[in-house]
């Protein structure tokens, strides 16, 4: 129905507004600070009467290495479990929340028992380390999901802030791409579309 990405993966940029030279420095992210958010727009003949879908990842982490010798390039690896994500929509009841959630964890989908946790490994550099203002950076790596490896491509804002740096952003996917079967009901009249937005925004230190 809505898988998820990993979109903490973004975290890594973190590490690009460090000060340059220097041993590798660890960043973590901590989910306490944001949110990691996986939008699901409604599609079909009869869509009017159903609703978009917001899941929220409530376990993950995210470990982000800055490169030595002030060369401006980081590894990231950000893992979520993918039992994890839950349906949040506010105008849903518990039993409409929780009849979303058994499709999102059907075998169509994120199916968390054969597959527990949704992975990012990438790299990256960032033009201006050390900069005060916000930026725009880019990540590119591999994002395992649902058994399936796929390259992804990630930018995001980065702003240092609260003795820590502020990321955001949001990337799309594809369910298809996942080997994952996007939901329908009713003959194809009532489903969620195959391309997923994932929106991010943390605090990493």
């Amino acid at each position: 129905m809505f898988p998820f990405f990993w979109i903490a993966s973004i975290t890594a940029t973190v590490m690009a507004a460090l000060p340059q030279g220097g041993r590798p420095v660890l960043l973590v992210a901590d989910p306490g600070t944001g949110s990691v958010i996986v939008h699901a727009a409604k599609t079909g003949l009869l869509s009017a009467f159903a609703h978009d879908h917001r899941l929220v990842a409530g376990r993950w982490r995210a470990e982000i290495t800055y490169a030595a010798e002030g060369s401006g390039g980081f590894d990231v690896v950000v893992v979520v479990d993918a039992e994890s994500l839950h349906e949040t929509t506010p105008r849903l009841g518990d039993s409409a929340r929780a009849t979303v959630d058994r499709e999102v964890a059907s075998v169509d989908v994120l199916d968390p028992k054969a597959y527990p946790e949704i992975r990012f490994h990438g790299a990256g550099s960032f033009p201006v380390p050390g900069n005060s203002e916000e930026q725009e950076g880019l990540v590119r790596g591999d994002l395992t999901l649902h058994g399936s490896t796929r390259p992804l491509l990630i930018r995001f804002l980065i702003e240092p802030t609260n003795g820590g740096y502020r990321v955001k952003g949001s990337v799309p996917i594809r369910q298809t791409e996942f080997g994952m079967k996007p939901y329908s009901t009713a003959m194809g009249t009532i489903g969620v579309d195959d391309e997923l937005r994932i929106e991010f925004d943390f605090l990493a230190r």
